[in-house]
């Protein structure tokens, strides 16, 4: 059975006694907090979008496990060896070259299995724009109601074999990943749910310090049914 760790992430938020000295009332003071512990939350959402495209390597291994770690053929994953149990592995094209969309097909067809499909395809601006410019014109507007919910959120997308094509700028360069998120979860310790220590007073600061905290992994619970294409130019 797959068992995966937890992984953590936190960020400080540091007032000092001079700050709140010349801010001068509870609501000036209130406001001060309020803002950098909105920034702090935004901070740690942003490494976590970030680590979704790694290896879980990050941060001295406290990185949650990315597509990376979790399309490759080999290492372990979940505590299972890639490289003992083939249908761990994910569909891993490491050739690339110049974009083309054959090569997107042939993953596509690797990763599908009658109704069980890709959904969804996540790559750099610069092959996205090449995608754009060789899909038919027909294709290149969201039509599905999943793609327009996606549109309504802030993602432009076009469609390739049903599966909307999204541009990341986190995206590591020369990558294309080949989804499909029925099999993709987030899994989040309900403690550590964006949540926030007490204030703290250190020993030797006139300041005290709170801390935002985060603790889950990303887990894709069928490998064999994700692509990746890397080095593609």
């Amino acid at each position: 059975m797959a068992k995966w760790d937890w992984k953590q992430y936190y960020v400080d938020v540091t007032i000092d006694g001079n700050t709140m000295l010349r801010a001068k009332g509870t609501e000036k003071v209130l406001d001060i907090v309020e803002s950098k512990m909105t920034n702090a939350s935004k901070t740690v959402k942003k490494l976590l979008t970030q680590d979704v495209f790694g290896d879980g390597t990050g941060n001295s291994g406290k990185a949650i496990d990315g597509l990376l770690n979790g399309i490759a053929t080999t290492g372990t994953y979940g505590g299972i060896a890639k490289g003992t149990y083939d249908w761990w592995q994910g569909q891993y094209d490491s050739t690339g070259g110049s974009f083309t969309l054959n090569m997107v097909q042939t993953q596509c067809g690797e990763t599908t299995d009658g109704s069980t499909k890709p959904d969804v395809i996540i790559t750099t601006q610069s092959i996205w724009n090449k995608f754009w410019a060789r899909v038919q014109p027909a294709q290149r507007y969201i039509s599905s109601k999943r793609n327009a919910d996606l549109a309504q959120i802030g993602f432009s997308g076009i469609e390739f074999n049903d599966a909307v094509v999204l541009a990341d700028k986190y995206c590591p360069a020369g990558y294309i990943f080949i989804l499909n998120t029925d099999y993709w979860k987030l899994v989040v310790h309900r403690d550590r749910d964006m949540s926030w220590t007490p204030p703290k007073v250190p020993l030797d600061q006139d300041a005290y310090v709170r801390q935002v905290l985060w603790a889950g992994n990303l887990v894709c619970q069928a490998p064999r049914w994700q692509g990746m294409i890397s080095s593609v130019t």
